[in-house]
């Protein structure tokens, strides 16, 4: 990794909320909770005044209102949501076309060698943050750093409305203090593992034996020692030139057991649909491909009228194409392979006929920071 490497960590403080304070100031300075307000609704958003009541996103909503009975609910405004975003993404690309989107308001940026046309680090990142407030009515929170994992850590830990730079050299001290939980990946499971080793921090972790760590936690080991100390070279990620997405997994035994089969197409549509969202693309097509136990393979399509980003949906039309292929031939699984095709630009895509494309779209981006924060098993989509 390049000393002079500089990466932008840049993040709408509670987006939701935010937005809808942009067009009603009636709202701001009031307890805002953005959800789903039926029976099985959930918290999308949670406002900074509602927070140390212990309300977060992907929270039941009758849980959040038992805790803040005094809440204002709203059930979202997905068209002004994507306005907003779009219009902020294009104040990023204004500074560099590398920019990488993450979710409808988080994006990494690319700011190396940038310092001749736009200035110092800190001058850009001051300058996005005073354009996004005057143009957007939003504040953003920034981590500099040189690499993509110290800038989004040192841009949650400024929240809301703050600014942070990590100089190069300066990561592994930067993160020692901080306990193992900060390191984006590491969830409760992950923590309880690395506490009965003692280690308690991120210092600790970046200074542990790889031997020692490996029995406890696999072949994983490097890599979080390796994380510890700031070290991610990882690149801000912008071509848009893929295709489709996918994801596969082969059992080690062949099965029939529907509830483990379904089990599998939505974890596969997880992960196929977090990193659809982190391409900052919709798809228009779903796949499905079955192994059976004589190797027989088959791929089955799908085409949704309109193009999605969500899990749920994913899961939805998968699932048909499985019932479909086993209604044909009902006999045991092998592998299992779920993936999206033809990608596209979802700004638009988006039907406003269909307002539960824009809430599946919400919720797992919701579900993306969720687990980004706090690890891939921190939270689970419910059956729909």
């Amino acid at each position: 990794m390049a000393a002079d490497r500089t990466v932008f960590h840049v993040d709408i403080d509670a987006f939701f909320a935010a937005a809808e304070r942009s067009v009603d100031p009636d709202l701001i300075g009031v307890p805002l909770i953005i959800g789903g307000t039926g029976g099985r609704g959930v918290v999308a958003c949670a406002s900074y005044e509602v927070r140390p009541y212990g309300i977060r996103s992907a929270m039941p909503m009758s849980r959040a209102l038992r805790l803040c009975p005094n809440a204002v609910v709203i059930g979202g405004n997905h068209d002004l949501y994507r306005k907003l975003s779009g219009e902020f993404m294009a104040i990023l690309r204004n500074y560099t076309p590398d920019v990488q989107v993450m979710s409808v308001d988080e994006a990494y940026m690319d700011m190396t060698g940038t310092e001749k046309l736009h200035g110092p680090a800190e001058k850009v990142a001051s300058d996005i943050k005073e354009r996004v407030r005057r143009e957007l009515k939003l504040t953003a929170s920034i981590g500099i750093a040189p690499s993509r994992l110290v800038a989004k850590i040192a841009s949650a830990e400024r929240k809301p409305d703050g600014m942070f730079t990590v100089p190069p050299g300066d990561e592994a001290s930067y993160l020692a203090p901080m306990p193992v939980r900060k390191l984006p990946g590491i969830g409760p499971r992950a923590a309880e593992k690395l506490g009965r080793l003692g280690i308690q921090t991120l210092g600790q972790l970046a200074t542990f034996k790889e031997g020692p760590l490996r029995r406890e936690m696999g072949n994983q080991s490097l890599r979080l020692i390796e994380r510890a100390n700031g070290i991610d070279n990882s690149e801000v990620a912008t071509d848009g030139e893929a295709k489709s997405i996918s994801a596969e997994t082969t059992f080690p035994e062949d099965s029939t057991d529907r509830v483990f089969l379904d089990k599998t197409i939505a974890n596969l549509a997880e992960k196929v649909g977090r990193r659809l969202r982190r391409a900052g693309k919709h798809a228009r097509s779903v796949t499905l491909k079955l192994r059976y136990d004589d190797f027989t393979t088959l791929t089955r399509h799908n085409t949704p009228p309109v193009s999605f980003d969500g899990d749920a949906r994913i899961v939805e039309v998968a699932t048909a194409l499985l019932d479909a292929t086993l209604r044909q031939r009902n006999a045991p699984v092998r592998l299992l392979g779920v993936g999206v095709e033809n990608l596209t630009e979802p700004a638009s895509q988006l039907s406003l006929l269909d307002s539960s494309v824009a809430t599946d779209s919400a919720l797992s981006s919701t579900l993306d920071r969720i687990r980004d924060r706090f690890g891939e098993d921190a939270v689970s989509r419910g059956p729909g």
